[in-house]
Formats: C-alpha cells, structure tokens, sequence
C-alpha cells in the first residue's frame, strides 16, 4: 500500500465521519467543509494509477439522503456555477453544496468499503477516477462557493 492511498482514504475517513455526524452552527460547518474539501482534493491529486477489479458496495438512496439532509446545516445551498468554464459563456447553472457535498459522500463511501475489506488498489482506483470523473467537479465548485462565502462573511472576511 503506498502512503498516498493511507493518507488519502484517512482523510476520506475523517470526511465520512464528518458527514454521517450531527452538524454544528452554520459557520462552523463552512469552515469544516472549505477544510475537507480542500485537503481531499489535494490528496486526489496525489493518488497514484493503481487499479483494482473488485467492484465497490452500493449504498442507497436513503442513505444518501440522510447525509444530504444533514448537509442542509451549511450557511447557503445553492450558488452559480458553469459546466465548463474553458469555454466563455455567460450561462450559468444553479448548483447546490448539499448535493455537492452527499455526492463527494457517497463516492467516498464506496472506496471505503472497498479499502476496509483489503482491496487497496481497487479503492485507489475508484476514488482516482471518481475524482477525474465525478466527485472532483463537485469538489472544486464546492471549494470555490465556500472561498467566496469566507470572503464576504466567514472567516476570511476583513
């Protein structure tokens, strides 16, 4: 196992836990988020290209939905963002930070379960191309709705 898959599914961990726990004040919770968010996208960068063939466990809808619901906790929801801004457009979508966060959850989630029964390269593997695919778009407008909020009324703010 190398130490960028150790430290990567720590921090999934952590992230887990945070999302499945009971949420504190709104900007408490904007800080946690901005934090977790930041460092796994860090740590993903640094995966390395192992693969693995065992297939992830699903986890269902009800689930999701709880940590969804959970995520409700934040100081806002929703901000603007667009699919691809390599491309110059004025049209922007509505984007949501619970669903960002539940889907970062969930994609986490299924790693885990494969790390935790040994499949090392198979967890690698999902979580890198999550991120590339999925859960990485997420955390990026994430990260960036959250640095905006911090600017104007968080911690950041002058």
């Amino acid at each position: 196992m190398t130490q960028q898959v150790q430290q990567f599914a720590e921090a999934a961990e952590q992230f887990c836990a945070w999302a499945e726990s009971n949420p504190s004040s709104p900007e408490t919770e904007a800080v946690a988020a901005l934090q977790h968010l930041s460092g796994l996208y860090k740590l993903a960068l640094e995966l390395p290209p192992m693969f693995g063939e065992e297939e992830p466990s699903e986890l269902t809808h009800e689930a999701w939905t709880q940590v969804y619901q959970r995520f409700g906790s934040l100081p806002f929801n929703y901000y603007s963002q667009c699919f691809d801004p390599s491309e110059l457009s004025t049209d922007a979508v509505t984007a949501d930070l619970a669903d960002d966060l539940a889907d970062i959850w969930r994609d986490l989630k299924r790693g885990l379960s494969l790390y935790e029964a040994g499949h090392t390269a198979a967890a690698a593997w999902d979580w890198r191309q999550n991120f590339w695919q999925h859960w990485g778009h997420h955390a990026a407008g994430g990260i960036y709705a959250l640095h905006m909020w911090h600017s104007q009324h968080g911690s950041g703010a002058t």
